[in-house]
């Protein structure tokens, strides 16, 4: 079914009769770089790589086809389209804003003179099994050497420590790059618990399957809806309890999508009140991020992104308890940082008790008490750095022309 729906992709791309430009910087993947990432560069200096098969560059997707089949490559047809059309453009830096992008990682041993760097895109989650397997998890079975990136930028010093187990390279550490961007704001909102959703067509996902630790599987559908069933009845109790207001960011923007999601929360929670934040453009959590100061996840990179602002946030990683997905027995608050299963403001038990602890602790701790739980557990694994300073500076001592 894969091959068949590659296959398809191929044919209905928009096919391109001319070979790419040169370009000083070569961006690899254009749906992660437009998605909050293309403001950086001269887009006249940038040739942005299509990875996706939404459009290819005929002659050379040709070519690559006839190296593996008639000169008998071992390398798979879309990599060596791939280095094709990096010789072509010939840049001096290549660039990729995933740090989980594994092909990228073994592009560097083919262009050994060229500048690469890597970026951290999102969090990284730490199941070890069938689901979702993380990016270290994934080095181990794909690669038996280490492998060389120039510049690695990540999120704070738990990833910088164990990525340096796995890759040789100048470490930065920078927060995340998106949630950068935007400014930060405190605000004094003691009457709001603001619920981050991850929501993504999940109404229409009961063909997709979620293996678990038992050989059997279930539903993606019922896989989402079971979590945020529960944990959306005890924070609406929780509100309830304390006179306050429960909300729901959205995660989706455009109209259907949206509507969708409503509808999806709205079924959840039944006749109970909450507020389901309006949103109409991309990056619009981070704009939320300064009229709230508390917050609830479940394994999300924008309850880190909060964190790192000084917001507070209880998160709670309770899905290997509710469904014993695979792989998900040791994932845990801040991985791969070396992290209790419990917490402060984290557990890893979906029950009423547990989650009211994480609840109670993040309301009710002093500031200065805060202070000192983020110094300990939340600077390690992701730093704020307004306007990306730090990160803008070191591209410019790499050579870069920033705008």
């Amino acid at each position: 079914m894969k091959l068949i729906n590659k296959l398809i992709q191929i044919l209905i791309s928009k096919k391109i009769l001319k070979f790419p430009s040169k370009k000083e910087i070569f961006i690899y993947d254009e749906n992660i770089y437009r998605s909050g990432y293309a403001h950086f560069f001269e887009k006249s200096k940038c040739f942005i790589f299509e990875t996706r098969y939404k459009e290819l560059f005929l002659f050379l997707f040709l070519k690559a086809i006839l190296k593996k089949f008639f000169f008998l490559s071992n390398l798979p047809i879309f990599k060596i389209y791939t280095i094709e059309v990096i010789k072509v453009v010939n840049p001096k830096f290549l660039i990729c804003f995933s740090h989980y992008t594994l092909m990228f990682w073994d592009l560097k041993k083919y262009f050994k003179d060229k500048i690469f760097i890597i970026c951290q895109h999102h969090i990284s989650l730490g199941y070890d099994g069938k689901y979702h397997p993380n990016t270290i998890v994934e080095v181990k079975k794909k690669f038996k050497d280490r492998n060389q990136i120039d510049h690695i930028f990540l999120w704070g010093e738990a990833m910088i420590d164990e990525f340096q187990k796995h890759l040789d390279g100048k470490f930065y550490k920078t927060g995340s790059i998106k949630n950068n961007t935007f400014k930060n704001q405190s605000t004094k909102n003691e009457n709001d618990l603001l619920f981050m959703s991850q929501y993504h067509n999940w109404l229409n996902s009961n063909k997709t399957r979620i293996p678990l630790e038992n050989g059997k599987d279930i539903s993606k559908y019922e896989f989402n809806f079971k979590e945020r069933k529960m944990v959306l009845d005890i924070l609406y109790e929780y509100c309830l309890n304390k006179n306050l207001n429960l909300v729901i960011a959205p995660r989706q923007y455009n109209k259907k999508d949206y509507d969708e999601e409503k509808n999806y929360y709205e079924k959840i929670l039944g006749g109970k009140k909450f507020t389901f934040l309006k949103r109409t453009k991309q990056f619009q959590v981070y704009e939320e991020f300064n009229r709230y100061k508390y917050f609830a996840v479940i394994d999300c990179s924008t309850g880190y992104e909060a964190m790192s602002r000084g917001k507070r946030v209880a998160h709670l990683n309770v899905v290997y308890d509710l469904s014993n997905v695979s792989g998900g027995k040791n994932h845990r608050y801040g991985w791969p940082g070396n992290f209790n299963l419990k917490g402060p403001f984290w557990t890893n038990e979906g029950n009423k008790d547990e989650i009211f602890r994480c609840l109670d602790f993040i309301f009710q701790t002093s500031d200065s008490e805060w202070e000192v739980v983020k110094k300990k557990f939340i600077d390690p694994i992701i730093i704020f750095d307004e306007e990306n300073k730090n990160f803008k500076n070191n591209l410019k001592k790499i050579g870069l022309s920033i705008n």
